[in-house]
């Protein structure tokens, strides 16, 4: 044992458990972005076997996981994908999402109804809608292509979230257009804001200053000020198990008229904490079930304090009573059933770098790369030490 990081995978001194793993199925890929955090080498493919090896690891360590990413490289690669899915379906995971440039569903669009019947949202790379954004950042003109697959998705009703990677001075102008489209699409139901990382293959393509660089709060700025009074920057708490330069997020309410509101308004602070912590989805466990019934009780009586208050109460009552008529229980599978039909949530994860890696937020990283020889690798670790 040589300590931190030089024995990670996790080592007794890791102060975090795996709220989300990210299973690298290949590292081919059908581009070659500037700004990619890895440097695929188009060499290799998991084994189906060593999948499976992962995910036997992964729910003797953690039981019943919230949360389970396939990445790649571009996982629609895999030969093997319909089979990995079938399988990770099977398992005791309560949401899977699959990361993918979208380019892959164009070819062969029967994976996007696939997918849905499994439950397997599909996460989608969009940095923005205009073409010099994505030759940019991905090294080709995608503007045309990821209209198609937006179009796709929305005419399948396929669940699906985006996740954009935000370079300073080239697309912070993209965020209001896709906050328009998030708030919009009844299936999209979730948003990753990523501020660039410079490692990998992003280490040497774009020019920058590592004292000016996008930040958790410069995000969460720019998100309030292209959200049309949706949001405020103080809508965006920092994830309580994680580091706070790690995770911010916030939860979103749907309203029956198409507005949204901030759930953390809603909440006592502490007890709006306690909901989300430890968690990669909203956690609501009986504890967490009680606590909102509680704010609940509040908000009956807090009259004329809180915007669209009988609009808010019908929505929260509409989530209580789809969970009470569900005759499944109140399973984590039921509960997410449910709510995300009602609730949108928005994260912005800031990943370390050479100028920003910092042992404190590596030691409490819940975001890990878990390995066939079941070994579980915290994102940050791996990317800059171990790659």
């Amino acid at each position: 044992y040589q300590g931190c990081p030089e024995s990670c995978g996790l080592c007794p001194e890791h102060q975090q458990h795996t709220c989300v793993p990210i299973i690298e199925l290949t590292d081919h890929c059908n581009l070659k972005c500037p700004v990619c955090l890895v440097k695929n080498r188009n060499s290799t493919h998991l084994a189906f076997a060593e999948f499976v090896r992962i995910m036997d690891t992964l729910e003797r360590c953690e039981g019943t996981l919230n949360l389970v990413n396939l990445s790649g490289g571009e996982p629609l690669l895999h030969p093997e994908i319909e089979r990995i899915a079938e399988h990770l379906a099977s398992r005791q995971v309560v949401m899977s999402s699959i990361s993918t440039n979208g380019l892959q569903l164009l070819k062969r669009p029967e994976l996007v109804p696939f997918f849905r019947d499994l439950g397997i949202v599909i996460s989608l790379q969009m940095d923005g809608f205009l073409p010099d954004t994505s030759c940019a950042l991905r090294g080709i003109d995608l503007a045309a292509s990821k209209r198609r697959v937006i179009d796709l998705l929305l005419e399948q009703q396929a669940p699906f979230s985006l996740t954009v990677t935000l370079v300073k001075g080239y697309n912070e102008t993209e965020i209001p257009a896709i906050l328009d489209l998030f708030f919009k699409a009844d299936n999209a139901l979730s948003l990753m804001i990523q501020p660039c990382s410079y490692t990998g293959s992003g280490g040497g393509a774009f020019a920058h200053d590592p004292l000016d660089i996008i930040t958790i709060p410069d995000v969460a700025k720019l998100l309030a000020a292209s959200s049309q009074g949706v949001l405020e920057s103080s809508d965006f708490l920092p994830l309580p198990c994680s580091h706070p330069s790690c995770f911010a997020l916030t939860y979103l309410l749907k309203l029956a008229d198409g507005a949204l509101t901030p759930v953390s308004r809603l909440f006592d602070l502490d007890d709006y904490l306690d909901v989300i912590k430890n968690n990669a989805l909203l956690g609501m466990g009986e504890d967490n079930l009680n606590r909102v019934k509680d704010s609940i009780y509040r908000l009956w009586t807090a009259s004329g304090m809180i915007p669209n208050q009988d609009a808010v109460l019908q929505a929260v009552r509409n989530i209580l009573t789809s969970l009470n008529d569900n005759n499944g229980g109140l399973s984590a599978k039921s509960f997410m059933s449910v709510t995300e039909k009602h609730i949108k949530s928005i994260f912005i994860h800031h990943f370390m770098d050479a100028h920003t890696f910092d042992l404190a937020r590596a030691v409490k990283c819940c975001q890990q790369y878990p390995q066939a020889d079941g070994r579980l690798l915290p994102v940050c670790v791996f990317n800059n030490l171990m790659r």
